[in-house]
């Protein structure tokens, strides 16, 4: 199975999420995401911090840029 890739920046924690989507969903000006096989930068200076398997989390839709990959 093929899984979109995408860019997720959350610029209030500095961190930039490199993955495939797995799920998302949008309630309430909120977004849920899980992505697997995750590569974690450094926004402001894009360096590589590590890798996940798979990671989930729960923003604020502002707090967020989303791009494909």
């Amino acid at each position: 199975m093929s899984y979109q890739k995408i860019y997720i920046t959350d610029t209030e924690r500095n961190l930039t999420f490199y993955g495939s989507v797995k799920s998302m969903d949008e309630n309430r000006g909120m977004i849920s995401i899980c992505l697997l096989d995750v590569d974690v930068y450094e926004y402001s200076s894009s360096n590589y911090l590590y890798h996940e398997a798979e990671v989930s989390f729960s923003r604020p839709k502002g707090l967020l840029s989303i791009e494909e990959a």
